[in-house]
């Protein structure tokens, strides 16, 4: 302790209450640290860190109702890159209940200290962590340049001088090794350390490169064990899930996104992408829980955007055809009270719209017919006055409703315009053709079939870009066609594949994905949409 510098070092302390902040004053300055700030202001924590590199931060976990708890506001810092590795983070709490626990560790402070606490806890723990740090440094900073070969070198190096910290520099050099897709060399250091105490992050990897090289069985094998050894090891929930989803068993990726919500509720990542699961398997009444849920922790964390609010209506929406009326109007009490808040919070007349014409669609689901007429109304005029205005994702959230609510013309001239403004966009314009229902002609038939045997010739050419062109101008003519679709989802894939630069090729392909729930395992296109799906899948995990 005696040994260490304070006085150069720049601390923050940021506690709800006083009492606490000046008691933890105290203590730095005791240290001869001579930089001491305290907030309880979460907007002027970010601030703050944005322009000072800090040394230490003292977290409170409680800031107050209504605010930031400690784990959203490190969270953020550590989204936004307003502190380093360098910085130590020390939460401080008076919460053990087991989810904020494991919500708050999920974000990795250097230190979780649980109150009552002395201040020879503190000091002990500031100390030990100050070790590490200086003993990392060069590591860490060239983590944080994302030097992958360097730190690779200097993690070679603390381990040939017996660091102390040896297990940890094998992960990180594992994980170098990982991103570079030198995977024969990660591989090694998992095998050699798989076994030995507190060997998950090794299973994990291996489980992790056996995704990669589309072992699913020996990667769901990894990832299960995992979760037998330690059920608190939640990344390899995460994991399965993805393992699952890679295989079309859709139903056990939300079984396990479930287990592990149950060890730790508060995960907003999470809670999405299993409401999204819970959505894509029908189970409604699942999804808008999870999305309910979902709003509540996004609000004061990073998290927080109209989407979430959106998706839970859409989901309450598809809900509402297994409730009775009296249900409906309970849970539409809880939806017009998200949208209100997100109209005022996010101040936008595109948000504002789309939730005129949700809240239209909510009150029509409840049977309150003249209200749903005087929302419909004062969307439509809304949307006459800003349509100009709109972003194509607002696009499409409007000329959805407006289809649900029986205004398909006005859908098809929203539509119309955003392809004639966006000739070029694929993604733009796969969308436009999934919510087009038009009649298909005779000449539309073979002038899409001549495109189609146009497109394959040049994707067995390997002219990817102009067999995309060709597909996509067949997929005009004839919009719902499953062959097209297959086809133009696998040169987008194979395009991605060999050029990740072309990142719109992968965007469309995530919207074609989305047009194939009908399919089913009687078709004879499912097992081809499958291998394709797990390809996707593949790409988005490990590129995207």
């Amino acid at each position: 302790m005696a040994e260490l510098d304070y006085e150069n070092k720049r601390f923050l302390i940021i506690d709800s209450i006083k009492q606490s902040r000046d008691m933890l004053k105290i203590f730095c300055y005791s240290l001869g640290a001579k930089k001491v700030d305290t907030s309880h202001r979460s907007t002027d924590i970010l601030s703050q860190c944005a322009e000072v590199n800090y040394n230490v931060i003292l977290l409170g976990y409680d800031l107050g109702d209504n605010k930031k708890n400690g784990q959203q506001l490190l969270e953020e810092l550590r989204a936004k890159n307003l502190i380093s590795r360098q910085c130590i983070v020390i939460m401080i709490t008076a919460e053990v209940s087991q989810s904020m626990v494991l919500a708050a560790l999920e974000h990795k402070p250097d230190e979780y200290l649980t109150k009552p606490y002395t201040m020879k806890d503190l000091s002990t723990r500031l100390s030990r962590c100050f070790d590490k740090k200086i003993a990392m440094h060069a590591i860490y900073h060239a983590m944080d340049v994302k030097d992958h070969r360097m730190v690779i070198h200097l993690c070679d190096r603390a381990i040939k001088n017996d660091t102390l910290y040896k297990h940890e520099c094998l992960g990180i050099k594992s994980r170098q090794y990982f991103d570079l897709k030198q995977y024969d060399k990660a591989k090694r250091i998992y095998h050699a350390y798989l076994g030995s105490v507190n060997c998950q992050w090794a299973a994990l990897g291996l489980g992790k490169i056996a995704l990669i090289e589309q072992n699913y069985a020996l990667a769901e094998k990894y990832f299960t064990a995992i979760i037998e050894d330690n059920q608190y090891y939640l990344s390899a929930y995460d994991w399965l899930a993805k393992t699952y989803q890679l295989t079309n068993q859709l139903e056990k990726a939300e079984n396990v996104l479930e287990s592990a919500l149950l060890v730790s509720p508060r995960s907003v990542s999470r809670l999405k992408e299993y409401a999204q699961l819970c959505f894509d398997n029908n189970q409604f009444g699942k999804a808008t829980k999870a999305l309910s849920k979902t709003n509540e922790l996004a609000y004061h964390s990073v998290h927080k955007n109209p989407d979430n609010a959106l998706q839970f209506v859409d989901s309450l929406l598809e809900h509402a055809e297994e409730l009775g009326v009296g249900q409906i109007r309970r849970l539409n009490v809880k939806a017009f009270d998200i949208l209100t808040k997100t109209v005022r919070d996010f101040n936008s007349q595109e948000i504002k719209i789309i939730t005129l014409f949700l809240t239209a669609r909510l009150h029509n689901k409840a049977n309150e017919v003249s209200l749903a007429r005087a929302s419909l109304n004062d969307a439509e005029r809304l949307l006459e006055r800003y349509k100009t205005n709109l972003t194509a994702n607002g696009t499409f959230n409007i000329a959805k409703s407006l289809i649900a609510l029986n205004r398909r013309k006005k859908a098809e001239i929203l539509l119309d315009e955003l392809s004639q403004a966006n000739p070029d966009n694929m993604e733009i314009l796969s969308q436009v053709v999934a919510l087009s229902d038009k009649p298909i002609s005779e000449q539309d038939k073979i002038a899409a079939q001549t495109a189609l045997e146009i497109g394959v010739s040049l994707y067995r050419a390997e002219h990817y870009v102009l067999a995309i062109d060709k597909l996509n101008q067949a997929l005009t003519h004839f919009p719902n066609h499953i062959g097209i679709k297959l086809n133009l989802l696998q040169v987008l894939l194979v395009s991605f594949e060999k050029n990740q630069k072309r990142v719109e090729d992968f965007k469309q392909a995530s919207v074609l994905i989305k047009q194939f729930k009908s399919l089913t395992p009687d078709s004879e296109s499912y097992l081809r949409f499958l291998k394709l799906k797990s390809k996707y899948e593949s790409l988005r995990t490990f590129h995207i």
